[in-house]
């Protein structure tokens, strides 16, 4: 029986080296010479390397499949607004590292080590863009329920991990006098924007926050189904990116000023999610949506692409 062209995509050796440079060729487009965005460029793929680790290293796929590098590097290709931040591309760089971190961890309440890696990676992202600490309870409660690593000592290491680069920081404040820079650090975590006022986005950033809401329902409740095939361990780490996606969603729907930050945490979520989907069926409906999302992301890309030309 002749594969569709979903599995051939899918399974192929080649469809991760031909995305990286379709990429390449997106961030060209993008004007990645002009602007010289090439630490953000270097930030792009080394995140790119890093979920093609988390994949790999927790089998999130149970066939071979590079595809959650794949839609991690187009969906991030969609909106070309993204390219020239290099705050939030080390950020989601950090995020992503701190997922592979933690990800180890599994069910070792004792790895206390792993946890405070975790964090620092958190913390570090935070000193960038301090909204991240927002997502700290939800980290925790990931560690409870679906890392199965909360403890004591745990805790405690994820506390201190988070603190560690603001005592460098601290100190460094102080040997230059400016005492109160850490306060002004954390006051935008209490001063809130509008809420829900879509006017500082384009129709375009609008469009991909869409397709990235479709594509995630899509991949859960393509998970929720046939979860039951998969292992334990893949079940609760999936859990992670269905929670992270919606409550980003949610938060991106209330304060869209963050649009940079959290659209790409929402890449990072749905991209192993959509992946999952598209890997694992084999019907002619499901070839026929995997089509229309290579033509949906190539659209949107092309449009972003001419609005910034």
């Amino acid at each position: 029986m002749p594969q569709l062209f979903q599995n051939k995509i899918s399974g192929s050796r080649l469809t991760l080296p031909v995305t990286c440079i379709y990429a390449l060729v997106i961030w060209f487009l993008g004007g990645v010479l002009q602007e010289q965005w090439w630490l953000q460029l270097a930030c792009f793929f080394i995140t790119a390397y890093l979920m093609t680790q988390l994949n790999s290293m927790n089998s999130l796929i149970r066939i071979y499949s590079r595809l959650v590098s794949v839609f991690f590097l187009a969906l991030i290709c969609c909106d070309c607004h993204l390219f020239s931040s290099i705050r939030e591309s080390v950020c989601v760089l950090l995020f992503v590292l701190s997922y592979l971190i933690l990800f180890t961890g599994y069910q070792d309440k004792t790895y206390s080590g792993i946890v405070l890696y975790g964090f620092m990676a958190i913390g570090l992202a935070s000193m960038l863009h301090v909204h991240i600490l927002y997502l700290i309870p939800l980290f925790w409660l990931f560690m409870k329920y679906n890392l199965l690593i909360l403890s004591w000592r745990t805790w405690i290491a994820s506390i201190l991990g988070m603190l560690t680069p603001y005592w460098f920081a601290g100190c460094w404040y102080l040997y230059r006098g400016e005492h109160w820079a850490l306060l002004e650090h954390f006051q935008p975590l209490v001063t809130f924007g509008p809420v829900a006022d879509y006017s500082v986005l384009t129709p375009g950033q609008v469009s991909f926050y869409i397709l990235l809401i479709v594509l995630g329902i899509i991949g859960t409740i393509h998970f929720m189904h046939k979860s039951y095939l998969d292992s334990i361990r893949v079940r609760l780490l999936y859990a992670v990116f269905i929670w992270t996606d919606l409550i980003v969603a949610v938060l991106l729907a209330l304060q869209p000023q963050h649009y940079d930050l959290l659209i790409r945490l929402m890449i990072v979520s749905t991209a192993p999610l959509i992946a999952h989907f598209f890997a694992l069926t084999s019907t002619k409906i499901t070839n026929v949506a995997f089509y229309a999302t290579l033509v949906a992301i190539m659209t949107l890309t092309a449009y972003n692409l001419w609005t910034t030309s």
